[in-house]
């Protein structure tokens, strides 16, 4: 991997978290991108039947989004996140054309694994970090502690692109949490009920919610060339 294309993407990010009703949803929030987009918000719900819909805040951010990962739907939407007492995560998504509408809600805590997590493997990309035996120490570490299986510091997506995780701020512990989709119930969290991938990424068997860095390439002709 070469660690010098690698651009710093900050902010929240959930591990792909599996809901009692077959469905998959992915929240990530950067409030700090290399892109035109200072900051911008995606959802991913994937459905039992594995349609994978995308929900993007502002819509264009979609196309950096899509460099990486492939959608079978694409809305333009308005997501809020709302954190209350900093355990308890209400998130909002509405596409903007009045299709869907959904509501999602994390209870999450910090434990002491987590906080040891953080750290002892948050760090920067750098050859050495991304070397075969200290990514095998760094997936021992967060399957051990946090995800309970399904973690990969360093991948591919399935477009191609290398990833790297780290630099984390916090990382919390899904405790419950469940869903609605235009009303209709998706369930509560779950460990995977069937096998989804992103490329190398993987529903966590423990939800997990991170602020802190991905680090992903990123250079504007990248959009040119999409």
């Amino acid at each position: 991997m070469d660690v010098s294309s690698l651009k710093a993407f900050h902010g929240y990010q959930s591990s792909i978290t599996a809901f009692s009703s077959g469905y998959y949803l992915y929240l990530a929030s950067w409030d700090n991108t290399p892109t035109d987009f200072s900051s911008f918000t995606n959802l991913w719900v994937i459905t039992p039947e594995d349609k994978r819909m995308l929900f993007s805040d502002p819509p264009a951010s979609s196309e950096i989004v899509c460099l990486y990962h492939d959608f079978h739907e694409i809305y333009g939407a308005s997501i809020s996140l709302d954190w209350t007492a900093g355990d308890h995560l209400l998130v909002r998504c509405a596409s903007l054309d009045g299709d869907y509408d959904l509501r999602i809600e994390f209870h999450v805590h910090e434990t002491l694994a987590s906080r040891v997590l953080v750290a002892l493997a948050s760090s920067p990309p750098t050859r050495f970090m991304v070397s075969k035996p200290m990514v095998a120490v760094s997936n021992f570490l967060v399957n051990l502690l946090i995800a309970r299986g399904g973690s990969a510091m360093v991948g591919k997506t399935e477009t191609g692109q290398p990833f790297y995780h780290g630099a984390a701020d916090r990382v919390m512990q899904v405790k419950k949490g469940s869903a609605t989709m235009n009303g209709g119930d998706l369930g509560h969290v779950s460990s995977p009920t069937w096998p989804v991938e992103f490329g190398d990424a993987i529903p966590f068997f423990q939800p997990a919610i991170k602020l802190g860095t991905l680090y992903i390439p990123y250079e504007k002709g990248m959009l040119a060339s999409a």
